[in-house]
Protein backbone atom coordinates (compact mmCIF):
# COMPACT_ATOMS: atom_id res chain seq x y z
CA UNK A 1 0.00 0.00 0.00
CA UNK A 2 1.39 3.67 -1.00
CA UNK A 3 2.12 5.84 1.25
CA UNK A 4 -0.28 9.12 1.01
CA UNK A 5 1.72 12.49 0.89
CA UNK A 6 -0.03 14.20 3.28
CA UNK A 7 0.19 11.59 6.17
CA UNK A 8 3.02 11.66 8.83
CA UNK A 9 3.87 8.38 10.25
CA UNK A 10 5.01 8.26 13.98
CA UNK A 11 7.61 5.10 14.63
CA UNK A 12 7.44 4.91 18.55
CA UNK A 13 9.07 2.07 20.61
CA UNK A 14 7.25 0.85 23.69
CA UNK A 15 8.43 -1.92 25.82
CA UNK A 16 6.63 -5.51 25.63
CA UNK A 17 4.47 -4.86 28.68
CA UNK A 18 2.79 -2.45 27.31
CA UNK A 19 2.47 -3.67 23.75
CA UNK A 20 1.24 -6.89 25.56
CA UNK A 21 -1.52 -4.40 27.31
CA UNK A 22 -2.28 -2.73 24.12
CA UNK A 23 -2.98 -5.98 22.21
CA UNK A 24 -5.50 -6.90 25.32
CA UNK A 25 -7.47 -3.83 24.71
CA UNK A 26 -7.89 -4.01 21.28
CA UNK A 27 -8.96 -7.77 21.54
CA UNK A 28 -11.45 -6.37 24.55
CA UNK A 29 -12.61 -3.75 22.08
CA UNK A 30 -13.84 -2.24 18.64
CA UNK A 31 -10.82 -1.54 17.41
CA UNK A 32 -9.67 -3.30 14.18
CA UNK A 33 -5.51 -2.18 14.59
CA UNK A 34 -3.15 -1.19 16.96
CA UNK A 35 -2.82 2.32 14.80
CA UNK A 36 -6.84 2.56 15.37
CA UNK A 37 -6.13 2.16 18.62
CA UNK A 38 -3.78 4.36 18.94
CA UNK A 39 -5.26 7.12 16.89
CA UNK A 40 -8.39 7.11 19.30
CA UNK A 41 -6.33 6.87 22.51
CA UNK A 42 -5.05 10.38 20.51
CA UNK A 43 -7.92 11.66 20.12
CA UNK A 44 -9.62 11.24 23.17
CA UNK A 45 -6.31 13.01 25.32
CA UNK A 46 -7.05 15.54 22.91
CA UNK A 47 -10.59 16.07 23.91
CA UNK A 48 -9.63 16.17 27.26
CA UNK A 49 -7.32 18.79 27.10
CA UNK A 50 -9.43 21.31 25.86
CA UNK A 51 -8.49 21.15 22.43
CA UNK A 52 -12.18 20.44 20.43
CA UNK A 53 -11.85 23.04 17.76
CA UNK A 54 -8.53 21.13 16.36
CA UNK A 55 -9.92 18.08 17.49
CA UNK A 56 -12.96 18.53 14.87
CA UNK A 57 -10.39 19.49 12.13
CA UNK A 58 -8.69 15.89 12.81
CA UNK A 59 -11.73 14.04 12.93
CA UNK A 60 -13.07 15.75 9.47
CA UNK A 61 -9.85 13.81 8.03
CA UNK A 62 -10.03 10.39 6.71
CA UNK A 63 -8.15 7.88 8.29
CA UNK A 64 -5.73 5.96 6.38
Amino acid sequence: MPKRKDMHYWNIPVTEHLNSVVEKAIALNAHVSKADFIRDCVREKLAKMGLKEELETIRKEPDP
